[in-house]
């Protein structure tokens, strides 16, 4: 068992597996609530992934099992697991790291439906991929990469470099107040965030841990 491995859940042994003795697992993420992927597992993947908190899938093509992100670095963090009313369904609340959760390098495996309003997302996939990438600079701790130096500099330096960027958004908004336009405030604000995601990344906390926050906040 790791230190990541979950409690095993009270439904395990409910789970309705069919005749093939598999049952579809849809993961979600868990920080903005985009559905990423269908996939299978067998009682024993669902028991690695429950041991490792990490995804673990039956490959039906393959008759063998498959490991997310293994090969392409896209892992999936398990957050937590859920079984439906019937019993033979499963919902994985996770973390995506890399590129998406798709083979062909998307986030999703699910295509928008083009003009479909009630498809648009809205900016939490960006939030949700910038958190992604600030979490994969961390695990990965590629040489050269700006993000590597600052969690490796650790909280303080993350923390003046958001001091820093905090002041230049104050004065971008005055400038836009002045009407000197909005694009100098979205940068800064661009900028603004994702230092504060380097922030959350080097002390240990996630989006998740915020939006708890406001929540308890109604």
């Amino acid at each position: 068992m790791t230190s990541n491995a979950l409690p095993v859940p009270a439904w395990r042994e409910q789970v309705r597996f069919d005749d093939a003795g598999l049952v579809p697992c849809i993961a979600q993420d868990a920080t903005t609530g985009e559905v990423l992927m269908m996939a299978w597992m067998n009682g024993a993947t669902l028991d690695e992934t429950i041991a490792t908190g990490r995804m673990v899938y039956w490959s039906r093509s393959r008759s063998a099992r498959w490991a997310k992100g293994e090969t392409s670095g896209a892992t999936q963090t398990v957050r937590s697991l859920h079984l439906d009313c019937d019993g033979d369904a499963v919902l994985a609340l996770v973390e995506q790291a890399g590129a998406g959760a798709c083979h062909r390098g998307t986030r999703t495996c699910w295509d928008p439906a083009e003009g479909d309003p009630a498809l648009d997302a809205g900016p939490r996939p960006v939030f949700a991929a910038l958190w992604n990438r600030v979490t994969d600079r961390d695990v990965r701790r590629p040489e050269g990469s700006y993000t590597t130096s600052l969690l490796e500099a650790g909280v303080d330096r993350a923390g003046k470099k958001l001091g820093e960027e905090a002041v230049e958004v104050v004065i971008a908004a005055k400038n836009a107040a002045a009407g000197q336009g909005t694009a100098e405030l979205a940068e800064e604000s661009a900028d603004l965030l994702y230092h504060l995601f380097v922030l959350w990344r080097s002390v240990g906390i996630s989006p998740n841990d915020v939006l708890a926050a406001l929540a308890r906040r109604g």
